[in-house]
């Protein structure tokens, strides 16, 4: 039997060496061409508040900082809020007057975002909070020892190891013999196990 000889290989694969070479000296480019980072930013300054709104373009840019400051303030308890009203929030940040009521409120991800700020601030004080009920506890308070040992309790509960308990299936034993595994054989008196002794 007459075995074929094998192609030359060198001979057939050297169109692609030749191509690679002439790329190589042309350099050329094949990248897909991306735009500049800050082409939406230019595009956003090109147009007014207005014309944003009209479009649905969202919030514009310049005021994305804004935007990021109202969500942390706006959660805040009142004591704490500086400025205290959001008319003075806008004037400190140079928006237009009811412009947080009627974009920054009214954007979808607002709640979420609020209640985000709201949580890491009160994240922020647990320590401290837990350390001043440690104080009362440790000197003689009722209700803070009980919610100081419950904030203990819980972390304890987080902690313990969790049970899981795989269901028995025993395949081909029907389920009437199964269910007398579990049921105990006869039940004894209390007086047949522990006799109890009259007193004379």
């Amino acid at each position: 039997m007459d075995t074929q000889p094998l192609p030359d290989f060198k001979e057939d694969l050297s169109f692609l060496k030749s191509d690679l070479k002439k790329d190589l000296r042309t350099k050329v480019d094949t990248q897909i061409p991306l735009p500049s980072s800050t082409i939406l930013k230019k595009m956003f300054d090109n147009l007014s508040d207005k014309e944003i709104e009209k479009n649905n373009l969202g919030q514009p840019f310049k005021h994305e900082k804004a935007y990021e400051a109202f969500c942390k303030w706006y959660r805040l308890p009142l004591q704490l809020k500086k400025p205290k009203t959001e008319r003075k929030f806008e004037e400190k940040w140079g928006l237009p007057k009811g412009y947080c009521e009627s974009n920054f409120i009214r954007k979808e991800d607002f709640n979420q975002k609020t209640s985000q700020h709201f949580f890491e601030w009160m994240m922020g004080l647990w320590p401290d909070v837990v350390y001043a009920i440690y104080k009362d506890a440790v000197r003689g308070s009722a209700p803070q020892a009980k919610a100081f040992s419950e904030i203990i309790l819980k972390r304890l509960d987080v902690d313990k190891p969790a049970v899981t308990i795989s269901p028995m299936m025993l395949v081909g034993v029907p389920q009437d013999k199964i269910d007398k595994l579990f049921i105990p054989k006869e039940i004894q008196s209390v007086k047949e196990v522990v006799p109890i002794i009259e007193a004379k």
